[in-house]
């Protein structure tokens, strides 16, 4: 939570500087904001100014992008095995699967890449959220039926 009543600078830098010695590279974050009922919400003369928030939480988001794209780019190169998750929403001929480390890959679709199948695929890039890679092998099939819609009403 940024900008938690009573927050000061020197509070947030050592938060930055934790966060970069840790090298998170995903976190959720966000502005406090205050909820009726809690103790914190009752804290109004320590509120942190809003702008202030604001511009915390653009710093720690930039610090994350940082430990993102350095953890990210580390990957390339690598074999990693996924779980295909589906086919990509943005991208039709894609797919998307997931880590065991839970990173979000996309890579091209191809024979066996259905839901539920899990593959080695090397890392060839990486974004601040997402890796691209390519299908080295498929490791194993599903063995659930594939899904037939069927229509209510």
């Amino acid at each position: 939570i940024v900008g938690f009543p009573g927050e000061t600078e020197d509070d947030f830098e050592r938060t930055l500087e934790v966060v970069a010695e840790a090298g998170y590279d995903s976190a959720y974050c966000f502005v406090f904001s205050p909820r009726e009922g809690t103790e914190a919400a009752g804290m109004i003369e320590d509120f942190v100014d809003h702008d202030v928030c604001v511009d915390r939480f653009e710093r720690l988001q930039r610090v994350l992008r940082r430990s993102a794209s350095l953890a990210h780019n580390a990957r390339i190169g690598r074999v990693e095995e996924v779980l295909v998750e589906g086919p990509a929403k943005r991208e039709p001929n894609q797919v998307t699967a997931r880590t065991r480390q839970n990173k979000l890959v996309h890579l091209p679709a191809g024979d066996g890449l259905r839901t539920g199948a899990y593959a080695d695929v090397r890392i060839v890039g990486a974004a601040n959220h997402y890796l691209h890679g390519e299908l080295v092998e498929v490791t194993a099939v599903p063995r659930h039926r594939r899904r037939i819609p069927v229509a209510v009403g």
